[in-house]
């Protein structure tokens, strides 16, 4: 009956659902589970064998089911509690860059700022400033400064300062509401490489908590993108105009909600719908199954949540899958078929300048490179989606 004990039972403070959610926690790992679930764990927990908690909950249940019939529940619904899981994945490709220890003295420091007037104070003021920059800037996207590699470098290492001063806001936001935070590491979401920070104990926090931590990395780059804005108001300097501009495209990348960036996961707690991505596509399988006259077998989560949020869900199901059909079908096709079109001239071109003893310009090198870059994630991805079918082949 100890695994039983150890089982941590948290009210849902995020679910969409019609009835009563709770969330289970066992070994770290979170499980959403509705009342009569939980009843059970209750009673398992409190009785010293599992036949006197059986009894005891049939008794409590009047008869509605048999000890048989809960010994099925407990194999079907609580037993895969305590079966080891292979954690699943987000990210193709992951790998931890600083643990719990080192992050936690800055976490613990910067936990103040986000006490709410200190919050709405930074983000109107990065708005404000934010509007008059795209409203006032003229020239905003001409780039007539010489780009060589150093500035390209130099770019590059402000994107990477930038995005982990962004996950530290996570790992603040957790720490302020109570919450422990998990390491910051590396990862390759799709075609995307990424940082991130383990926030799963983030399910005990209510909707409105939970998003405050989603918005927490944009909300710590605030603070850069003011001192970058109030500095090119002051000297109009074309550098840190391409930061700024930089620094508002991570904006528009991390908030959409399309990818399972910060945006999914802030439209996720606002429907109440967890696994939003899953539920997605699950509704399209109940459609595809409807339009077949096929047998359903469960019903889909979209009909057992409330009407603002079936709506919402609704919404997003279609968007999102039209948006990834999008990129799958368009942008990567189509960045296929200039790579067959371009690159041989390229690699020409290249060929040619080495050949005659030039130094080739660093324009043809970044296009060349970054077509190569591009292509290697996508060929990682594609090896990621077909190494189960490999495997099983190579198997049988």
């Amino acid at each position: 009956m100890n695994n039983y004990n150890n089982i941590i039972i948290y009210p849902f403070l995020s679910s969409s659902s019609r009835e009563n959610r709770h969330l289970l926690s066992f070994q770290g790992q979170y499980f959403e589970a509705t009342t009569p679930i939980v009843e059970l764990v209750k009673e398992l927990q409190h009785y010293p064998t599992e036949a006197m908690a059986i009894e005891a909950y049939c008794q409590k249940k009047a008869g509605k089911y048999t000890p048989e019939q809960v010994r099925q529940i407990i194999n079907k619904f609580i037993m895969p509690l305590f079966i080891p899981k292979v954690k699943q994945r987000t990210f193709l490709y992951e790998k931890e860059l600083f643990g719990v220890k080192a992050i936690n003295r800055f976490s613990d420091t910067f936990r103040f700022l986000f006490n709410r007037t200190y919050m709405v104070i930074v983000l109107v003021i990065m708005l404000v400033l934010n509007i008059y920059f795209f409203r006032q800037t003229q020239d905003l996207l001409v780039f007539n400064d010489k780009i060589d590699i150093y500035l390209v470098i130099g770019l590059f290492l402000f994107m990477l300062v930038s995005s982990f001063f962004h996950e530290l806001g996570h790992a603040s936001a957790c720490k302020y509401y109570g919450i422990q935070h998990g390491a910051i590491g590396f990862g390759l979401y799709l075609t995307f490489p990424v940082l991130y920070t383990d926030v799963t104990e983030v399910w005990k926090l209510n909707r409105i908590q939970r998003c405050v931590v989603n918005i927490a990395g944009v909300y710590f780059q605030s603070y850069c993108l003011i001192g970058l804005l109030i500095g090119f108001f002051l000297t109009g300097n074309n550098i840190l105009r391409y930061l700024i501009l930089i620094m508002n495209f991570g904006f528009l990348m991390t908030l959409n909600p399309f990818f399972k960036f910060d945006g999914y996961w802030i439209a996720s707690d606002l429907l109440g719908v967890p696994n939003l991505r899953a539920r997605s596509k699950e509704l399209l399988g109940y459609w595809y199954r409807r339009m077949r006259k096929l047998p359903v077998k469960t019903e889909p989560y979209l009909l057992q949540i409330r009407p603002a949020a079936k709506y919402g869900l609704l919404i997003y199901s279609i968007v999102v899958n039209l948006f990834m059909g999008f990129y799958f079908f368009y942008i990567i096709p189509s960045f296929l078929y200039r790579f067959v079109c371009t690159f041989p001239d390229a690699v020409n071109e290249l060929i040619l300048y080495l050949s005659n003893g030039m130094t080739p310009p660093f324009a043809l090198l970044r296009n060349i490179g970054s077509q190569l870059l591009f292509l290697a994630l996508i060929g990682y991805l594609f090896w990621k989606l077909i190494q189960p079918f490999v495997k099983r082949y190579v198997k049988q």
